[in-house]
């Protein structure tokens, strides 16, 4: 099935639209038009049966102004003026099995309802897929919605596009709900903190198989993106830090959430891991948060998340890493340390 409809639509062309034609469709690189992608990034995604995020154009522009993003990373399908379908691919370097790699971590596909089922959103993955391969890049991570179509598809589609793919991890969820209290003010800890984060990065095990690598500069972005959070504790000379973001929920009642992203203990131990998860909880309930959810990747100690009144979520992701060519082959690890989006 996935065969036959990428095939059906893999072929096409633009044509020039006479005044008796609707506009053709042709896949361009993004151009930049947030508010549009954006309103179709919600509408596509209303369908999917999973409460989702709302991903205003802010967010969007953010994720795009990341250390290495290109808007020829970002095919969008456009007819006329009007983006119909949209993917995007955001760099990131892991290293895999001892083997450092450049790949593009794929999300926010969306198509039109107009364009759905007709094989649009494989064509323009796969688009996504050939462009990230001329770039040089070494392969490249997929998350799906457990339970959602992608989900269902994607071996099938690496399989056509004869690329080595595994799902590598299942990822779970912790949640808590928030409830406005008086908290603790706390100063500002996004600024100036791009060193400490590094090194708490470097706590993570080199032994791990599926880890992160960071630059300056990503780190950068990483504490001064759109929405962030970031809370950094210090106790007798032992240091860690959590970041996060907040978003709206795309439910009606456009629930606030906090969702904690990396979880950097460094070289806090016991109750003071406990005091940092608090701080963040502080900082989210300051902004307005309801919310608050953490993805169980394995890589850090959960214990004062649960501590902290964080409870098992219905929701999984499954991730799924491709590898273009060469090795390590893809295969299921034990734990990962990666932003899941």
């Amino acid at each position: 099935m996935v065969e036959t409809e990428y095939r059906k639509v893999a072929n096409l062309k633009v044509e020039a639209p006479t005044v008796s034609q609707t506009l053709s469709v042709q896949i361009e690189d993004f151009r930049g038009d947030f508010t549009r992608v954006a309103a179709l990034v919600q509408v596509s995604w209303q369908e999917n049966g999973k409460q989702g995020l709302l991903y205003t154009p802010e967010f969007l522009a953010s994720c795009l102004n990341y250390p290495g993003a290109s808007y020829s990373l970002a095919p969008t399908l456009y007819e006329g003026e009007k983006p119909c379908a949209f993917v995007a691919g955001f760099p990131r370097t892991i290293q895999y099995k001892g083997r450092k790699l450049r790949v593009i971590l794929c999300t926010l596909l969306s198509v039109s309802n107009e364009y759905k089922k007709r094989g649009y959103g494989v064509v323009l993955w796969g688009e996504l897929v050939k462009r990230a391969q001329s770039a040089g890049y070494d392969g490249m991570v997929n998350y799906c919605v457990e339970g959602e179509p992608m989900n269902g598809m994607i071996l099938g589609c690496c399989r056509m596009l004869k690329l080595p793919t595994e799902r590598i991890f299942s990822v779970p969820y912790l949640m808590r709900f928030l409830q406005p209290r008086a908290v603790t003010c706390h100063a500002d800890d996004s600024h100036d903190l791009v060193n400490e984060f590094l090194k708490a990065a470097g706590f993570i095990a080199n032994d791990m198989p599926f880890r992160r690598v960071w630059t300056e500069q990503e780190a950068r972005w990483q504490l001064q993106r759109h929405g962030g959070l970031v809370a950094n504790h210090r106790s007798d000379g032992k240091e860690g830090l959590l970041t996060g973001y907040l978003m709206h929920a795309a439910n009606p009642q456009k629930t606030k959430c906090l969702l904690i992203e990396d979880v950097l203990w460094g070289t806090l131990e016991g109750g003071e891991r406990l005091a940092l998860v608090e701080k963040m909880l502080d900082r989210g309930i300051q902004a307005g948060a309801q919310m608050a959810f953490l993805p169980c990747l394995g890589y850090s100690d959960l214990a004062p998340f649960r501590a902290a009144r964080f409870r098992s979520s219905p929701r999984v992701l499954h991730c799924y890493l491709t590898v273009f060519k060469g090795e390590p082959v893809p295969e299921p690890v034990s734990s990962m340390y990666l932003d899941v989006v």
